[in-house]
């Protein structure tokens, strides 16, 4: 019955398809004019790809399941007639509603069927962000058993703190499937006449903060009978922010909701009993049955707690069956809350709070979802990363981070080939072009001596031998599998994300403490900023280290060093344009040495080309801004990526995405595909005290504006002073791009401003963000020696009305509790829209570069 069910369910949403061919991350990223679209959906086939396009761009409406304008053609007319003889017949009920549409719970279990699992990993960490609960088991769909979906929340870094930490104010980051908490259960016997999706969102709003965290009955089509959705477990957390007067529990606590009543789903019922400190069971009747039913649980360690409703059943026999089962459970007095109508909710809900603050002060079991993994096996549940080619790729992974003890030791000991020797190379080869330091020797013998110096660091690098764990990582990406390769990446990211989180969490204690010792001992401070610079370690370190193999041994064949025949690195290019291909991001601009690896991006891009069939047409689309202003969040708003924020990391430099445009679309924009160029942040306090640290924001500055066809240049009001010295950054560099010919576009987008007049009540200040850019030109043209009047606008494309974009804050609400804000995602997606518009009419006036034009652009720059 349930096979029948869900073959059903995947019929009427269109999705049959893809319960083989399941759909990938680059399905649902690619850009098609219904991801340009915002069209409510009209029919159950739209349901999904609304999901889908919503959930991607964080927007909290993602599980509106209702219809607009009726299902069918059949239905609207009988309504349109019902209208008509409105005379005849006042009042007629109509129910058309929950016919037609479709619980937002099967939507989400039928496109979790229907995705990889990337893509599965993709949607529950938007859906996070976005707070809602996560598909913690999912039913026996096209499995005997229910499925542990603990791969899928691989990808869910978490950030709180606990009150411990309120008075030093320290906070504390962690994956979310190794933080270990208190699991509190909520479990129905039999019906129930009252919501506990509801009670629950009660439970988890913090003060003045309510949220849908689950979805109940009198949500968007909530109502609607669920078809495949019973026996599914969501979870949901609560984490403190060190606000004791306004968080719910000290510490973190996670709670679970089974769909469906505990005699019908048995299985996942036993499971929550043993990773759970406590289950609540809702019940309005205890019968002989139930008795027996719940006096198996006997050897259970875990506590009970009754929610009964004084109303409903028979109170005389419900009471003398929870008196017999009292001693076999260890009831007690309190573990049994009445409800009621007349119950007063906010009390209620207050005395749950209490209750489960009681169960957390008791010294509960604390798991996490990794430990559940153990238990669901034993069990016989199935977990999602139970199969071959994701474990066999986490072994290789372990072999090779299981080395890494210090991240800045083992960037050291085994990245050699990116440390000092690249820096210094990076500096000959930017003063081969400057020609700064040439004094009084000659042109052509100081340009000599320059070679000689790189030619020797080459050879150093050259003679340095490939590493035991870069081997094994050359081995994996090259030799694996498609799918392996996938896999193996992703834990390599996960690894090195979580050994840097935990040595950055280190350093900072370090550096607090430092700060109090050394007082104003400024030397000292700069070698920590230094070090906490230095802790950044993830799979752009490993594949720089590659990068700069290829470029010592094309350096060394060159210069007839090495025979073309003995070769040992050629095919490494072929790899990282698969990569790209495959949609993850490649380092363009080196951020420790600031600097591109020419040979290596060039050869990459050339390979990428090459696969592509010459069909490489591209729009390139940056973002600039201060650190921590939401740049990557924005872009992966806007498009659905998954650039790294906040992984405990400090991304240095630049990386560029490719996204592919649908056929359909391609004549539209004028090109294949966007590359989107995602930038460190720049005025970084860590790299502040660094030296040349203003010399990295202009040359990154440069850089990625002149690469660029649109530049996002983003500003958050707080750092309206430092957007300053950016936007000085920005009219240098752009100003250098009109020297040579390129007039790019700049939209300025000005985060968290949230009111309906920000537009009109800014208009004074755009003014005046012209007049100040004016007034930059006018000196940057008399630093660059340029005699004539330039404007802003001579420069660059710029609308003072179009061109700038007012943002509200991306949380609604005080984090970590706080869900996405959906006046940011809705004018992030205006912003989106509007700039595919501004694509279309460009693609008339202007050719986009391809490849081979970008690389020679690159070359010039």
């Amino acid at each position: 019955e349930r096979r029948k069910a869900v073959s059903e369910v995947l019929a009427k949403l269109k999705l049959q398809k893809y319960e083989s061919r399941k759909l990938r991350l680059n399905d649902v990223l690619e850009i098609d004019s219904r991801s340009l679209m915002d069209k409510s959906p009209q029919k159950l086939r739209d349901l999904p790809w609304h999901f889908l396009r919503k959930v991607m761009a964080l927007n909290v409406t993602a599980r509106n399941t209702s219809l607009r304008c009726g299902a069918t053609v059949g239905q609207r007319s009988k309504v349109d007639k019902e209208e008509q003889g409105i005379g005849e017949q006042i009042f007629f009920i109509s129910d058309t509603d929950t016919k037609v549409s479709m619980n937002p719970l099967d939507i989400l279990c039928a496109v979790l069927l229907c995705s990889d699992s990337f893509l599965q990993q993709e949607i529950l960490s938007k859906m996070s962000m976005c707070q809602f609960a996560l598909p913690l088991l999912l039913p026996a769909l096209n499995t005997p058993r229910c499925t542990l979906l603990l791969w899928a929340m691989r990808d869910i870094v978490r950030k709180w703190r606990p009150h411990s930490l309120a008075q030093s104010r320290g906070f504390k980051e962690e994956s979310l499937v190794l933080t270990q908490m208190p699991t509190i259960s909520f479990v129905r016997l039999g019906s129930c006449s009252f919501s506990k999706s509801q009670l629950l969102n009660e439970i988890l709003s913090p003060s003045q903060q309510h949220h849908d965290f689950f979805v109940h009955q009198d949500l968007s089509s909530g109502n609607v009978p669920r078809d495949i959705a019973d026996g599914f477990v969501e979870i949901s957390w609560f984490f403190p922010g060190g606000r004791k007067n306004l968080d719910l529990f000290p510490e973190p606590v996670a709670v679970t909701n089974l769909r469906g009543d505990i005699e019908s789903h048995w299985l996942q019922f036993s499971f929550l009993t043993e990773v759970s400190s406590a289950v609540f069971i809702f019940a309005e009747n205890i019968t002989e049955r139930e008795y027996t039913l719940l006096s198996s649980l006997k050897e259970s360690t875990t506590k009970y707690y009754f929610i009964l409703n004084r109303q409903a059943g028979k109170p005389s026999e419900t009471l003398a069956f929870l008196n017999k089962l009292a001693p076999l459970l260890k009831l007690k007095n309190s573990h049994m809350l009445m409800k009621d109508s007349r119950t007063n909710k906010a009390k209620f809900v207050e005395k749950l709070q209490s209750t489960i603050q009681s169960i957390m002060n008791s010294s509960p079991k604390k798991k996490g979802i990794e430990d559940m993994a153990v238990i669901a096996r034993e069990l016989g549940i199935q977990i999602d990363e139970d199969h071959v080619e994701c474990q066999t790729t986490r072994n290789y992974v372990k072999e090779i981070t299981s080395e890494i003890k210090d991240v800045v030791y083992y960037k050291q000991d085994m990245l050699k080939l990116q440390g000092d020797l690249w820096k210094n190379l990076a500096k000959v080869e930017k003063e081969l072009c400057r020609m700064r330091r040439q004094g009084d020797i000659p042109a052509e013998k100081y340009k000599s001596q320059l070679k000689d110096k790189m030619l020797e660091l080459r050879n150093q690098q050259n003679k340095c031998d490939l590493t035991d764990g870069l081997i094994k990582f050359i081995n994996s990406i090259r030799h694996l599998l498609p799918l392996e390769k996938h896999y193996f990446l992703k834990w390599m990211k996960f690894q090195l994300d979580h050994i840097a989180r935990r040595n950055l969490s280190k350093l900072r204690a370090e550096y607090k403490e430092k700060c109090k010792s050394v007082g104003d001992d400024t030397k000292k401070l700069a070698e920590l900023d230094k070090l906490i610079s230095s802790t950044s370690l993830g799979v752009e370190h490993f594949m720089r280290e590659l990068g700069q193999f290829y470029e010592a041994e094309c350096s060394m064949v060159k210069e007839g060093k090495i025979l073309k025949s003995g070769r040992q690195f050629t095919h490494l290019p072929g790899i990282a344009a698969d990569l790209m291909l495959e949609g993850f991001p490649i380092e363009l601009i080196d951020g420790d040495a600031s600097n591109i690896p020419l040979q290596w991006v060039t050869d990459i891009l050339s390979q990428l080309h090459a696969k592509l069939r010459g069909r490489s047409k591209m729009l390139v689309l940056t973002v600039l801004g201060v650190q921590s202003t939401g740049k990557s969040t924005l872009l992966n708003t806007m498009f659905g990526l998954q650039f790294a924020v906040s992984s405990g990391r400090c991304t240095r430099g630049a990386f560029m995405l490719l996204i592919q445009v649908r056929e359909m679309l391609k004549k539209e924009l004028g090109c294949d595909f966007l590359l989107v160029i995602d930038t460190e942040g720049l005025k970084a306090p860590e790299l502040a005290k660094l030296e040349d640290s203003y010399q990295h924001d202009n040359e990154l500055a440069t850089l990625v504006i002149g690469l660029s066809d649109i530049t996002i240049v983003n500003m958050a009001m707080e750092n309206a002073t430092e957007m300053k010295d950016i936007l000085q950054i920005v009219v240098h560099a752009f100003l250098r791009m009109e020297k040579i010919g390129h007039k790019p576009n700049c939209q300025f987008v000005h985060q968290n401003v949230s009111d309906v007049s920000a537009h009109e009540q800014n208009m004074r200040d755009r003014k005046h963000l012209l007049e100040q850019l004016n007034e930059m030109i006018k000196a940057a043209a008399k630093m660059e020696k340029l005699n004539k009047e330039i404007k802003f606008s001579d420069i660059m494309e710029y609308d003072l009305e179009k061109h700038n974009w007012y943002i509200p804050g991306l949380w609604h609400g005080v984090p970590p509790m706080a869900p996405v804000n959906m006046g940011y995602s809705e004018k992030v997606y205006e912003l989106k829209k509007y700039l595919f518009e501004f694509i279309k009419n460009r693609a008339l006036k202007r050719t986009p570069k391809d490849i081979p034009q970008f690389i020679e652009w690159m070359k010039s720059l």
